[in-house]
């Protein structure tokens, strides 16, 4: 069964909400029910919602139609998500363990472990250096340059 144009509404994290008009919607064959969308829909709402969102005061509302993006690439993971996940696996350690340290619930901690969260604090990375007896370093590094083609 082919996607179903349907118009569906999006929270965004800025506190806006984003009316999107004809997104490809699958549905199920006997019952008609959504299920979800596909893989590249969902990025491209992710993006759309977060552009529509952008410069929009907090509890407005906008609409927009649904446009594919064939032309997105994945997101870049985070690094310091990945990071995290890597000490975390060679400590034996679970996100609920950590979080158990920490004095948190595991959903905060899950959401610093996903490779598409960007907004890790030092002060978060401090006390969790501090549950694995570990130290924070940062550093930088010169970007790497993208060729003309």
């Amino acid at each position: 069964m082919p996607d179903t144009p349907m118009t569906h509404t999006f929270p965004s994290r800025e506190g806006v909400t984003v009316i999107l008009h004809d997104v490809p919607t699958t549905l199920d064959a006997e019952s008609g029910e959504v299920i979800g969308f596909r893989l590249s829909v969902s990025r491209a709402i992710a993006h759309l919602v977060q552009d529509a969102a952008r410069d929009q005061a907090p509890g407005a509302t906008v609409e927009r139609r649904y446009e594919a993006r064939p032309e997105l690439a994945l997101p870049t993971p985070d690094p310091v998500s990945l990071e995290l996940r890597r000490v975390l696996r060679e400590r034996g350690l679970t996100g609920a363990e950590i979080a158990e340290r920490l004095g948190i619930k595991p959903p905060l901690v899950s959401r610093w472990l996903s490779p598409d969260y960007h907004q890790h604090g030092m002060e978060t990375l401090r006390r969790i250096a501090d549950a694995l007896d570990m130290d924070v370093e940062v550093r930088f590094k010169p970007r790497e340059r993208k060729e003309a083609s």
